[in-house]
């Protein structure tokens, strides 16, 4: 048997920073998805007898820059889908082949390297997760042994111990000046007169001129007494490894210092030329037995094949002192808002995961939403564009909260109808709040507003104002979503969304049929489709006239308004995938029937196809998809009223408000000529069925 004692080693903990666990959570949920392939990582440790593997939030990355006076450690972490793939997983095979043939190949870069197994739980926000510090393992009765151990201040000089202090510091300094990783190199091998980072081809250098050289490592056990027989750092079983395998230097007796250094100051704050002590008084000298290869090779004995047969081992202990996972609760590190935000937000991120991976949820979360109407309608639209991933809401509505609104208008409580005395609060006020107690990442706003309508006669300056605000808001949103009860109040938004290239998405209800439409777009699109009115001959005109007071209202069955609401939201969301926007096309006719999956080949959209119009029936329970194209004469996007209004915006509303039975807007559109002719024409039919009446 070798003469010392066998050396023990003290493992590495573990010790990463939460905001390194929230940023992994948020690239599993947004762009690791279900992938395991191995994710780089970079550990760190340094020399204040902590043992301690440090992982920040940069380390996922491998991003930024790492201290200079700490080591820095390559690693992988493999993560896992399912808690029943991580506990079925063959964790020695894992560690091993993380390790055992990086070093085999003589991979310098892996001799002190980190293996993270994960799984995260993200609904719970927890994590699974056990480390792995690999080193190769010798067979039984073949251990690394020690032959002397000495602190280094006890056997050296102050001044040797000095000059060494300075050659490591001057090592550091080269690597860093030189455009090299600026880290610590974790080994490192000492002559008289240089220090330099290990590398076979300077080893073989150092030892044709016939130095002996000195071997040393930063040890992370840091500055302490020594004692015969103490551990020493994690590090140096790999490096012994290594100088059996790749240096060939098993079987003979070698020098290695384990360095501990009681400060070790920043490159930064050298001086050029000058390098202060960092005083390794401490550090501990050792001589080692170095096994020979064979040491390590677990089928020498056995002879069961000619292959050799490795063992790696380094998996961390837990809690409690045996071989482990860990779980850490990310909840009590997240503020409520955080944890708002990635739950609200879980449904659409899975969904790309595996079912819609082309699925823009970026886009819809910066999507800019003007709702006009905070009614029936408004209310769910907001509720499924929220379920959508939308979060910047801007609510139009004159009305105030009634007691007969919450039951049907999700977005209200009894609580908004007794504000002001009874009176109720402003519904695009109450609706945009509420938004904000649903959703914590929610920016919206309310804007009590009358939409000026034709046939509703009004002052210039109350349209004027009314006209600038309406018009303030379209101009920056994306969509907007036309909601209003009545036909005329929707003729204003109907001409700014023409006349500004405006995606608008239009749901009305009647009482068992409800209409959802996009259109918009300005009269330049290459497929334009007909708006609202681009099927009436006549202009819109006050419908509110002499109606009793189930005509003024909205009567419909309660089911039709989420029904046309979650279909507006699936057209808007539709829309915005295609690649063609607005203009993308709709189904070709006789393409109706009923299909589970569409190709986005087919319809240029992820998620299907996208219709102009979807006309529903519950009567029938029956959806039908007509497509309308532009009317040339149209009172709401033609050309004519499109340039009226970019003339003089307010002149055209105010005479517009001001005209009974529409004829103002029919004469601008050229709806009154168009009529004319037309009826001219039937005039001319009818006459000519006369003149050949006595012939037939």
């Amino acid at each position: 048997m070798d003469d010392g004692w066998i050396v023990k080693f003290v493992p590495f903990n573990s010790a990463v920073a939460s905001p390194f666990w929230v940023a992994y959570c948020r690239e599993k949920l947004e762009r690791i998805h279900l992938s395991t392939d191995p994710i780089e990582i970079r550990a760190q440790y340094g020399v204040e007898a902590s043992v301690r593997m440090q992982l920040e939030e940069n380390s996922l990355m491998c991003c930024g820059s790492f201290p200079d006076d700490r080591v820095s450690v390559k690693g992988m972490l493999v993560g896992c889908n399912t808690l029943e793939d991580f506990q079925k997983i063959d964790k020695n095979e894992l560690l091993y082949s993380h390790f055992g043939d990086h070093f085999l190949e003589g991979n310098l870069s892996c001799l002190t390297r980190v293996l993270l197994l994960t799984f995260a739980d993200l609904k719970n926000h927890k994590v699974l997760y056990w480390f792995g510090f690999p080193a190769l393992m010798t067979r039984p009765g073949k251990s690394i042994r020690a032959v002397r151990q000495d602190l280094l201040e006890d056997i050296w000089s102050s001044n040797r111990i000095a000059a060494l202090d300075e050659s490591v510091t001057r090592m550091r300094h080269t690597r860093s000046s030189s455009g090299q990783e600026s880290t610590l190199p974790p080994y490192f091998i000492i002559t008289d007169d240089e220090c330099l980072p290990l590398s076979v081809k300077d080893y073989e250098r150092i030892s044709e001129v016939g130095s002996e050289p000195v071997f040393g490592y930063f040890d992370p056990s840091g500055p302490s007494a020594v004692r015969p027989e103490q551990p020493m750092g994690w590090p140096l079983r790999n490096l012994v490894a290594f100088l059996s395998f790749h240096l060939k230097l098993g079987g003979t007796k070698v020098k290695v210092i384990s360095y501990r250094p009681k400060q070790l100051r920043r490159i930064e704050t050298v001086d050029s030329g000058r390098y202060p002590s960092a005083d390794g008084s401490e550090s501990v000298l050792l001589q080692l037995s170095i096994p020979m290869k064979t040491a390590y090779d677990w089928n020498e004995d056995s002879k069961i094949s000619d292959a050799p047969t490795y063992k790696v081992v380094g998996w961390e202990l837990n809690t409690r002192a045996k071989p482990g996972p860990r779980w850490v609760n990310l909840r009590p590190l997240l503020d409520s808002r955080h944890l708002a935000v990635q739950a609200a937000d879980l449904n659409l991120k899975l969904m790309k995961w595996r079912m819609l991976p082309d699925l823009q949820v970026e886009k819809l979360q910066k999507t800019k939403v003007l709702i006009i109407g905070a009614g029936t309608l408004g209310c769910t639209v907001a509720r499924v564009l929220l379920g959508w991933g939308v979060r910047n809401f801007t609510f139009v509505d004159y009305g105030k909260v009634s007691y007969s609104n919450p039951v049907r208008q999700s977005l209200f409580t009894l609580d908004d109808c007794h504000a002001d005395g009874g009176g109720g609060r402003p519904k695009a006020e109450a609706a945009a709040e509420a938004l904000k107690e649903i959703a914590a990442d929610v920016q919206s706003k309310g804007v009590t507003l009358s939409i000026p309508m034709p046939g509703h006669i009004e002052t210039r300056e109350a349209i004027e104002t009314s006209v600038n605000a309406l018009d303030q808001l379209m101009q920056p949103c994306d969509v907007a979503f036309l909601l209003t009860d009545t036909r005329e109040s929707r003729w204003l938004p109907t001409l700014m969304a023409a006349t500004y290239g405006k995606t608008m998405i239009n749901a009305a209800l009647g009482l068992d049929s409800w209409l959802v439409m996009r259109h918009g777009g300005g009269l330049l699109e290459r497929r334009r489709f007909g708006c609202y009115f681009c099927n009436d001959v006549v202009a819109p005109e006050n419908s509110m006239k002499n109606r009793t007071v189930d005509q003024q209202c909205t009567v419909t069955r309660p089911g039709l308004a989420p029904i046309a609401s979650s279909m507006a939201v699936e057209l808007m969301v539709s829309l915005l995938h295609h690649a063609d926007g607005l203009s993308a096309p709709a189904p070709a006719v006789g393409t109706s029937n009923f299909m589970p999956t569409v190709s986005q080949n087919e319809s240029g959209s992820p998620l299907g196809v996208i219709p102009q119009q979807i006309r529903g029936s519950l009567v029938t329970y029956t959806m039908m998809t007509p497509t309308v194209p532009a009317f040339c004469h149209c009172t709401a996007c033609s050309a004519g009223v499109v340039d009226s209004y970019l003339h003089d915006k307010v002149e055209l509303v105010f005479q517009t408000c001001q005209s009974s039975g529409g004829s103002f807007l029919a004469g601008i559109s050229g709806l009154t000529a168009f009529r004319a002719d037309a009826a001219e024409k039937f005039d001319e039919l009818g006459a000519w069925d006369d003149d050949h009446e006595d012939e037939v």
